[in-house]
């Protein structure tokens, strides 16, 4: 891989939570790629320090930010060091995720509120933070990354909550500070072939292949068709679009193709 010469973010300054590992690593991957300068936020400084070593290799311009996600006081501090070193911060990327017990009577108190925080009100705080900044230039992009979960029942209790409140989160931004030139989109994807799918995988092996007849495109999505959307959202290309929900789930959503064929007896 080499850095391209698309530019579309050339110059921008991109916070991407959950940035060392699986789709928020080829977000910043890619958007280094066209020319944003890129910090990322994550709690484990080995995968952190691996990507931006990464990108930096290939002559991006990436930093890396330990963080806990949980506290409100560490997003505030790192976000004040991020705009003390860029200036500015022009595109936030809600990436972070935290996925624990499948359903509600497998999960306590503590782990439901922990995915909640760190799904959800870790990015209502983000949010909360750059927008002053944001408002003050008359320019802002907030993306979040969401998922079918929020839009039909499968698994993950907690988190296919947390989501659906994202969504919600999005709409109300956009809504509500469109007006001080901020958009805020969100990016829905469908399974995806990250580590998250890791303990599912040694369950069954065959999960992947298992999961490709629900999706009319016949394979499951990597994080490469999330990056793609992710950096489209956060060009000027799609400067008309705020409070949407891109999905990218390979047609998931679109119908139950098992079900299709089943009723029009076609195997």
């Amino acid at each position: 891989m080499s850095l391209d010469e698309r530019n579309e973010l050339s110059n921008t300054v991109m916070v991407i939570t959950g940035a060392g590992r699986g789709i928020g690593k080829e977000i910043a991957k890619l958007a280094s790629s066209v020319g944003a300068q890129v910090a990322l936020l994550d709690i484990n400084v080995e995968n952190l320090t691996k990507t931006v070593d990464e990108i930096n290799a290939l002559n991006g311009r990436a930093k890396g930010y330990t963080i806990d996600l949980s506290s409100e006081a560490e997003i505030n501090s790192v976000i004040d060091s991020i705009e003390a070193e860029y200036g500015r911060i022009d595109c936030l990327v809600n990436n972070a995720m935290s996925v624990g017990a499948e359903d509600f009577l497998k999960s306590s108190l503590e782990d439901w509120e922990f995915q909640i925080k760190v799904t959800l009100t870790a990015a209502f705080l983000n949010i909360k933070r750059v927008l002053p900044g944001m408002i003050a230039r008359g320019a802002g992009n907030i993306i979040n990354i969401g998922s079918v979960n929020a839009k039909t029942m499968v698994g993950s209790d907690a988190y296919s909550v947390a989501k659906a409140g994202l969504h919600a989160l999005t709409r109300a931004v956009a809504v509500r500070y469109g007006s001080s030139g901020i958009r805020c989109n969100s990016v829905m994807p469908g399974s995806i072939a990250t580590d998250v799918w890791l303990q599912r995988a040694e369950r069954n092996p065959k999960v992947f292949q298992d999961l490709k007849p629900w999706y009319p495109r016949g394979r499951i999505g990597t994080p490469t068709d999330i990056a793609e959307a992710v950096v489209f959202l956060a060009s000027s290309r799609s400067d008309w679009m705020t409070g949407t929900e891109m999905i990218v789930d390979g047609g998931l959503t679109a119908g139950l193709a098992p079900m299709l064929k089943i009723i029009e007896a076609s195997e």
